[in-house]
């Protein structure tokens, strides 16, 4: 017999509270079908003859807006259609997000936000800090832009906002994604302690990117309150 070599899954995880999508193109929804092992509860349950679990978890609650549930709700039809035979699908309760609601002990608030003409949502996630305040994660992909009423949301429900995730897409100005002077103008209005692009192309390095930002800082006097200004990378961890 053969020695094969057991991978490592990263990082381990084994149980999902909710999903949070932003809009409806393929890079960001068609990871659906891997929930389905979510969907089912992870310790050995009882089997019907067919092989079918008796005990299942309940449906998943996945927030986003309208367009995209309606969406998802064509493009993956046979997950809203009971299963006959097999191994069924994984089991989703879509929501649409209008207002703040919480997960856990985390308050996450939908920010509207325009991705040329589609309608998307971004994030922001607070928890109380150690003095009773609030500190805050504000995630803004994939857009090219946020409305003022949008930024004041974010600016009034925050209370310290220790990250800013914002799409920044590359030098050149796009249609449908801010460009990276667009991020630093709406994160310069926003405000936040530390910045991080995301949704890049590979037209720049990330060491190019690194310095075309410190090139262009000068211009945006508001960000010298920040600790940093950064392009995000491969396995960026970041905390409140």
């Amino acid at each position: 017999m053969k020695n094969y070599k057991i991978e490592k899954i990263e990082n381990n995880i084994k149980k999902i509270d909710a999903v949070l999508l932003t809009h409806s193109h393929a890079d960001h929804i068609f990871g659906l079908d891997d929930l389905r092992i979510f969907s089912v509860a992870l310790n050995h349950e009882p089997e019907d003859e067919r092989g079918r679990r008796l005990l299942a978890a309940p449906p998943m609650p996945v927030y986003t807006n309208k367009k995209c549930i309606d969406d998802i709700k064509k493009r993956f039809d046979y997950i809203f259609t009971p299963a006959r035979d097999g191994g069924g699908h994984a089991k989703l309760n879509l929501i649409e997000a209008s207002s703040p609601f919480k997960i856990g002990a985390t308050t996450v608030t939908p920010i509207p936000m325009t991705h040329g003409y589609l309608e998307a949502t971004g994030w922001l996630f607070s928890e109380a800090d150690i003095n009773g305040g609030l500190k805050s994660i504000a995630y803004l992909t994939d857009c090219n832009k946020i409305s003022d009423s949008s930024i004041n949301l974010i600016r009034e429900s925050a209370g310290s906002l220790k990250h800013l995730v914002i799409d920044g897409l590359r030098i050149k100005e796009h249609s449908t994604h801010f460009n990276f002077l667009q991020a630093m103008e709406t994160a310069e209005k926003i405000g936040a302690e530390q910045i991080w692009f995301t949704h890049m192309t590979h037209n720049e390095s990330h060491d190019e990117i690194v310095e075309y930002i410190k090139e262009h800082l000068k211009d945006f006097p508001g960000l010298a309150k920040a600790e940093s200004v950064l392009p995000a990378y491969d396995k960026l961890v970041i905390q409140c």
